[in-house]
Protein backbone atom coordinates (compact mmCIF):
# COMPACT_ATOMS: atom_id res chain seq x y z
CA UNK A 1 0.00 0.00 0.00
CA UNK A 2 1.26 3.46 -0.85
CA UNK A 3 1.99 5.87 1.98
CA UNK A 4 -0.33 8.83 2.51
CA UNK A 5 1.02 12.36 2.44
CA UNK A 6 -0.25 14.54 5.30
CA UNK A 7 -0.87 18.14 4.24
CA UNK A 8 -2.48 21.14 5.89
CA UNK A 9 -5.91 22.18 4.75
CA UNK A 10 -4.46 25.47 3.45
CA UNK A 11 -1.80 23.62 1.44
CA UNK A 12 -4.41 21.25 0.00
CA UNK A 13 -6.54 24.20 -1.16
CA UNK A 14 -3.46 25.91 -2.58
CA UNK A 15 -2.63 22.79 -4.62
CA UNK A 16 -6.20 22.40 -5.92
CA UNK A 17 -6.50 26.12 -6.73
CA UNK A 18 -3.21 26.10 -8.64
CA UNK A 19 -4.05 22.80 -10.45
CA UNK A 20 -1.10 20.80 -9.14
CA UNK A 21 -0.93 17.08 -9.80
CA UNK A 22 0.04 14.49 -7.19
CA UNK A 23 2.22 11.56 -8.25
CA UNK A 24 1.47 8.39 -6.33
CA UNK A 25 4.87 6.96 -7.30
CA UNK A 26 6.92 9.98 -6.18
CA UNK A 27 4.62 10.69 -3.23
CA UNK A 28 4.49 14.42 -3.89
CA UNK A 29 3.04 17.14 -6.08
CA UNK A 30 5.09 17.01 -9.29
CA UNK A 31 2.97 18.29 -12.18
CA UNK A 32 1.43 21.63 -13.10
CA UNK A 33 -1.87 22.11 -14.97
CA UNK A 34 -3.62 19.02 -13.66
CA UNK A 35 -7.38 19.10 -13.19
CA UNK A 36 -8.53 18.11 -9.70
CA UNK A 37 -10.29 14.98 -11.04
CA UNK A 38 -7.46 13.88 -13.36
CA UNK A 39 -6.04 10.35 -13.32
CA UNK A 40 -3.10 8.63 -15.01
CA UNK A 41 -1.26 11.75 -16.19
CA UNK A 42 2.48 11.53 -16.84
CA UNK A 43 4.90 12.58 -14.12
CA UNK A 44 7.73 14.89 -15.21
CA UNK A 45 9.99 13.50 -12.46
CA UNK A 46 9.64 9.72 -12.63
CA UNK A 47 8.03 9.32 -16.08
CA UNK A 48 5.23 7.08 -14.84
CA UNK A 49 1.56 7.70 -15.63
CA UNK A 50 0.67 7.95 -11.95
CA UNK A 51 -0.23 11.63 -11.53
CA UNK A 52 -3.72 12.53 -10.37
CA UNK A 53 -5.48 15.67 -9.32
CA UNK A 54 -5.50 16.63 -5.65
CA UNK A 55 -9.18 15.76 -5.24
CA UNK A 56 -8.62 12.28 -6.71
CA UNK A 57 -5.59 11.75 -4.47
CA UNK A 58 -7.71 12.71 -1.46
CA UNK A 59 -10.47 10.27 -2.49
CA UNK A 60 -7.87 7.50 -2.96
CA UNK A 61 -6.51 8.14 0.55
CA UNK A 62 -3.12 9.26 -0.76
CA UNK A 63 -3.54 12.74 0.71
CA UNK A 64 -4.79 13.33 4.22
CA UNK A 65 -5.45 16.58 6.05
CA UNK A 66 -3.40 16.60 9.18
Amino acid sequence: MKKSLAVSEDYYHEMTDSCQGYCSTCGDFTRDTTESDARDYDCPQCGENTVMGADEAMLEGLLVIG
